[in-house]
C-alpha cells in the first residue's frame, strides 16, 4: 500500500511491530483503536478508512482451546530457564499443583486473566529450585518462550531490581529493539503486555521483593503462566495462586543428603543421617551445604560433621561453603524488614521457650497486643517466623540461632534482662489466673497484686485455663532457672505453686518434681519460709504420684513443721491431709484416719468447704480400707452433698466416682453402675476427658466382675482412647492394664500379654511404681498359667521388692501369695507355706476381704503332706493353687 516495512509503519502509527505482525498473520482479533491509528498513519481517505474498520469488525476472535497445545518451540523463542539441578528431591505435591496451573493457562484464571502462582517460603527452602524444575517440566506447553528474571529481592549486596529495569530486560528478550523501549514505566508495561498478548509464554520472576515490584511485570491476558518466588507472602496479588513451601520431610531430607554427598558417604539407615538433617533444620540449602562438605572433604566423616553441628554457637558458621552462607541468607531477610520488626526479632532471640502468642510477645517487647500482632504477622509474611498453630509463632531452628546471635550482639551493654523480667511477670500473673480454675485446694493470700494492669489471655473458665496451661507450661518451665531471672526467686516460687495442680493432673511428675525442688531452693535462699513449705508440700505430691511414699511422707512432715511454726493453719491443714493419704497407702490405716480427722477439723474451722470435702473423701477411703465400708459410704455421701451445695460439679463427679468404687467393692454393682453413669454424664458435660476416662475404667471393672468381659474390653478401649487424646500417660497405662485383664479373661492370652507389657513399660517411663507393681502382678499371674512357674516367680519377686520399697502392704500381700503359688508349683512346699502365712497376716492387718479365702488356702496347705523327694507336690494342691489368682 505505502511500501513501508512493519518497523516503519510501527514508528509512524505508534502500534508495535509485533502487534502489526500478529494482525497480518490473523493470530488475533484486531483492536479498533490500533486499526484507527494504522489508518491515520497510512493517510487513508474516509471511504478506505471505513472499509478497513468494517473489515476489522468482521474478523472473528480465534477460538480458545481448553487444553494447551504442545510441540516444538516457536523458532527464535527465548528459553532463559536456568540449569535444573539434579539434587531436586521430593516436592511431588507442589509440582503437581504447578503442573495443573500450567494446563489451565490457555483458558486463564476464573476471571479470565493470566494464571499466576506466587511461591513463598523462608530463605534456603528451595523456592527457586521448585519454580525452575516446574518450568522445565512445562516448557512444551509454552512454545512462545520461557522468560526468567532474578529480581534480587533478597540478595546480599544487591538492591532489588526496579520494575522498569526488569521490563527493559524482558522486552529485549522478546525481541524489542532497545531504541523502541519507552522510558516511562507505564508505557513499558503496556508494550510488554502487548507483546505477550495471544502468546503462550512462561515467565519466571524469581526472588521478588514485593507485590509492587511484580505487578508491572504481569501479562494482561490469558495464555501465559507466571511463576513468582519470594521470601515474602505476596498478599497484594489478588489473582495469584499462593503456594507456601515448607522444609523437607524426614525421608526427602535424608534422600537429598545422600544424593548430594555422593556414593558411599551416607550409608543407608545410618542414624547420624537423621540427626544431621535435623541439625540442618530440614532446610534444603543447609542440607546441600552439609552434603557438599561430605562430598569434597573425604577426611570428614558423617559423625564428625554431626558432632560439629551440635555446637549451636558454631552451627551457622559450619553451614557455609565457597559461595553459600546461611548466615548471609538470613541476614538479607533480616535487613529487608522494618526497624521495629528487626527489634522484635532480636527480642524473640532472647526468649528461651518454644512458640509464643501475642500476649507473651507484647509483654516481652513492652508493647500493646495490637502492635505485637501487626509486627508478628509481618514477620510471618516475610517467612522469618513459622505458624504451626493459629495464633502462635515460632522460629525455624536455624533462623532462631541467627536471631539469638543478633540478640547477643545488639544487647551487649544494655539491660538485656528487662524484657525477660517483663515476660516473667506476665507469666506469673497469667498462671495465677489459670490456676484459679484448676486448683483443688485453697492457698489464701499468696498472690501479689500486679504492678500495672497486664494484658492477659481470656482465662474465664476451666477449659480455657487448661488449654492455656497445656500450651504455655513448656515456656514457663524454660524460664525457671534462666540466668536472667536469678534475681527473681519469687517468680520460681509463684510459678511452682500455680503449675502444681496442672502438672499433677497431666501426669508430668518428673517436670513437677524438678520445678518444686527449684522452688524449695529459691524460697530457702530468699528466706521465704511460707513459699518453702508450700513448695515442699507440692514436691511431696509429685513424689506421692510416682509411688515414692517414703520421700513424700518426709516432705509433708517438713512442710508441716514450717507451717506450724508460722502459724499457717491453712498450710498445716493441707499437710495433714496429704500425710494422711500417704499413711493410708502404706497400710497405716489408724494413723491415716486420725490425720484426716485433724485436717477435717482444721478445714471446718477455717470455713474452707473445698478442703472439708477433700478431707471427708479421704476419711471415707480410710474407713473403707479398715473394713467399715458402710461408714465409707456415709462419709462419701456427705462429700457428694457438700460438692452439690457448693455447685462444684467436678467435685460432685469425683464423689460419685468414689461412691461407685466403694459400692462396687462391696458387691452392690447395680448401684455402683448407676453412680458411675451419673459421674460420666457430668464429666462429659464438663468436657473432662480425664474424668470420662477414669469413669469408663470403673464401668469396665464392673462389667469384668459380672463376667461381661467383651463389654469390659470395649469400655477400657474407650478409656484408653480418651487418655491418649488427653495426653494422660498414667491414665493410658491404667487403661492398658484394664484392657489386658479383659482380654485375659476372654482367653486372648497373647493380646493380654502385649497389653500388660505395654502398661508395664509406660508405668516405668513415667515413674509410677504402684502402677509398675500392678502390671508386674498381672503379668506374673498370666505367666503362671501360660508359661513356666519359675518365670512367674521372678515377676512376683520383682513386684514384691517394689511393694516393700514403696510400703504398699496390699500389693506386698498379693506378691507374696503369687510367689507362694509359684514356689509350690516348683516343689518348694516350705517356701510356699512361709510366703502364704506372711500374705494372710498382711491381708488380716489391712482388713481385706481377701483374707478369708487366703486363710482357707493356708489351712489346706498346712494339712497337705510335704512334697515327695523328687520335688513334685501332690496334684490336688497344684490344681488348687492354679485356680487361685491374686
Amino acid at each position: 500500500m505505502a511500501g513501508w516495512t512493519q518497523e516503519e509503519l510501527a514508528d509512524r502509527s505508534g502500534v508495535s511491530a509485533h502487534s502489526i505482525s500478529v494482525l497480518e498473520a490473523g493470530r488475533r482479533q484486531p483492536r479498533l483503536s490500533s486499526v484507527s491509528r494504522l489508518a491515520e498513519a497510512l493517510a487513508l481517505d474516509p471511504r478506505r478508512r471505513e472499509q478497513l474498520l468494517a473489515a476489522a469488525r468482521s474478523i472473528p476472535a480465534p477460538a480458545r482451546s481448553a487444553a494447551p497445545e504442545t510441540g516444538r518451540p516457536r523458532p527464535g523463542a527465548p528459553c532463559q530457564l536456568p540449569y535444573d539441578t539434579r539434587l531436586f528431591t521430593g516436592r511431588a505435591r507442589e509440582l503437581d499443583q504447578l503442573l495443573a496451573l500450567s494446563r489451565s493457562a490457555p483458558a486463564g484464571s476464573a476471571s479470565g486473566m493470566v494464571v499466576i502462582s506466587a511461591i513463598d517460603g523462608m530463605g534456603g527452602v528451595g523456592k527457586s529450585a521448585l519454580a525452575i524444575r516446574a518450568g522445565h517440566r512445562v516448557r512444551a506447553h509454552f512454545p512462545d518462550g520461557q522468560l526468567f528474571v532474578d529480581l534480587h529481592g533478597h540478595t546480599a549486596g544487591i538492591a532489588p531490581v526496579p520494575s522498569a529495569d526488569a521490563l527493559d530486560w524482558l522486552l529485549r528478550s522478546l525481541g524489542v529493539p532497545p531504541q523502541q523501549i519507552p522510558d516511562e514505566l507505564s508505557t513499558r508495561a503496556a508494550l510488554y503486555r502487548e507483546r505477550l498478548a495471544d502468546t503462550r509464554t512462561l515467565i519466571v520472576l524469581d526472588n521478588a521483593a514485593s507485590s509492587a515490584q511484580v505487578r508491572p511485570l504481569l501479562p494482561g491476558t490469558s495464555g501465559c503462566l507466571v511463576l513468582i518466588t519470594s521470601r515474602k507472602r505476596l498478599t497484594g496479588l489478588d489473582d495469584a495462586h499462593s503456594l507456601a513451601v515448607d522444609v523437607l520431610p524426614d525421608t526427602d531430607a535424608v534422600a537429598l543428603l545422600r544424593e548430594g554427598a555422593g556414593p558411599g558417604r551416607v550409608p543407608a539407615g545410618h542414624p547420624a543421617a537423621d540427626e544431621l538433617v535435623r541439625l540442618c533444620g530440614h532446610l534444603p540449602l543447609a542440607i546441600r551445604i552439609a552434603a557438599a562438605r561430605l562430598r569434597h572433604d573425604r577426611g570428614l566423616g558423617l559423625q564428625d560433621l554431626v558432632d560439629r553441628l551440635r555446637d549451636e554457637r558454631r552451627r551457622l558458621a559450619h553451614l557455609t561453603d565457597e559461595d553459600r552462607s546461611l548466615r548471609a541468607v538470613f541476614a538479607t531477610s533480616f535487613t529487608s524488614v522494618a526497624p521495629d520488626e528487626q527489634d522484635l526479632l532480636r527480642l524473640l532471640g532472647l526468649f528461651p521457650g518454644y512458640d509464643v502468642d501475642i500476649c507473651a510477645v507484647a509483654a516481652l517487647a513492652g508493647i500493646d497486643p495490637h502492635t505485637a500482632e501487626r509486627l508478628l504477622e509481618s514477620l510471618l509474611h516475610h517467612n522469618l517466623l513459622v505458624q504451626r498453630t493459629p495464633g502462635r509463632y515460632l522460629f525455624h531452628d536455624l533462623v532462631g540461632l541467627y536471631a539469638r546471635s543478633m540478640a547477643a550482639d545488639q544487647t551487649r551493654g544494655t539491660d538485656r534482662n528487662a524484657p525477660l523480667h517483663r515476660l516473667a511477670e506476665y507469666y506469673q500473673d497469667a498462671a495465677a489466673r489459670a490456676n484459679e480454675h484448676l486448683a483443688r485446694r485453697t492457698r489464701p493470700g499468696r498472690h501479689r497484686e500486679p504492678a500495672a494492669p497486664a494484658v492477659l489471655p481470656a482465662l474465664t473458665d476451666r477449659t480455657k485455663a487448661l488449654t492455656w496451661m497445656r500450651t504455655e507450661h513448656r515456656n514457663m518451665l524454660a524460664l525457671v532457672g534462666h540466668p536472667a531471672l536469678s534475681a527473681l526467686p519469687a517468680f520460681t516460687v509463684s510459678l511452682s505453686a500455680d503449675l502444681a495442680a496442672f502438672l499433677l493432673m497431666e501426669g508430668r511428675w518428673s517436670q513437677a518434681a524438678a520445678l518444686h525442688q527449684s522452688a524449695v531452693t529459691a524460697a530457702a535462699t530468699a528466706g521465704d519460709r511460707r513459699g518453702e513449705a508450700d513448695a515442699l508440700c507440692d514436691l511431696g505430691r509429685a513424689r506421692h504420684a510416682t509411688g515414692d511414699y517414703r520421700a513424700a511422707a518426709e516432705l509433708y512432715e517438713r512442710a508441716l513443721t514450717i507451717h506450724q511454726e508460722l502459724g499457717d493453719r491453712h498450710g498445716e491443714a493441707n499437710d495433714l491431709h496429704e500425710l494422711g493419704r500417704i499413711r493410708l497407702l502404706t497400710g497405716e490405716i489408724q494413723e491415716a484416719s486420725w490425720l484426716h480427722e485433724q485436717a477435717l477439723a482444721a478445714f471446718r474451722a477455717l470455713g474452707d468447704q473445698l478442703g472439708e470435702a477433700r478431707a471427708l473423701c479421704d476419711l471415707g477411703r480410710a474407713r473403707h480400707s479398715s473394713g467399715d465400708s458402710p461408714a465409707a459410704v456415709e462419709l462419701t455421701s456427705q462429700v457428694l452433698t457438700l460438692y452439690r451445695t457448693m455447685g462444684d460439679r467436678r467435685g460432685e463427679a469425683a464423689a460419685l466416682h468414689d461412691l461407685a468404687y466403694i459400692l462396687d467393692e462391696m458387691g452392690d454393682r447395680n448401684s455402683a453402675g448407676e453412680f458411675y453413669q451419673e459421674a460420666l454424664t457430668i464429666y462429659e458435660d464438663l468436657n473432662s476427658v480425664q474424668g470420662v476416662a477414669n469413669t469408663l475404667r470403673g464401668l469396665g471393672r464392673i462389667r469384668h466382675a459380672v463376667g461381661d468381659h467383651r463389654a469390659a474390653a470395649e469400655l477400657h478401649q474407650r478409656s484408653l482412647d480418651a487418655c491418649r487424646e488427653a495426653g494422660s500417660r498414667h491414665g493410658e497405662a491404667d487403661s492398658l492394664l484394664g484392657l489386658g485383664r479383659a482380654r485375659d479373661a476372654l482367653g486372648e492370652g497373647r493380646d493380654a500379654l502385649a497389653l500388660y507389657q505395654q502398661a508395664l513399660t509406660l508405668y516405668q517411663e513415667i515413674g509410677s511404681r504402684p502402677g509398675e507393681t500392678s502390671a508386674l502382678l498381672d503379668l506374673a499371674a498370666l505367666t503362671e498359667r501360660t508359661a513356666d512357674p519359675r518365670s512367674a516367680l521372678t515377676l512376683h519377686q520383682q513386684a514384691l521388692a517394689i511393694a516393700r520399697d514403696t510400703r504398699s502392704p496390699l500389693d506386698e500381700a498379693r506378691a507374696l501369695e503369687g510367689a507362694a503359688r509359684c514356689a509350690l508349683a516348683l516343689g518348694d512346699h516350705a517356701a510356699a507355706l512361709i510366703g502364704l502365712e506372711d500374705a494372710v497376716a498382711l491381708y488380716r492387718r489391712l482388713g481385706s476381704p481377701t483374707a478369708t479365702d487366703a486363710a482357707a488356702r493356708l489351712s489346706a496347705l498346712r494339712t497337705d503332706p510335704a512334697p515327695a523327694a523328687e520335688g513334685r507336690p501332690p496334684q490336688r494342691s497344684i490344681s488348687t493353687w492354679a485356680q487361685s489368682t491374686p
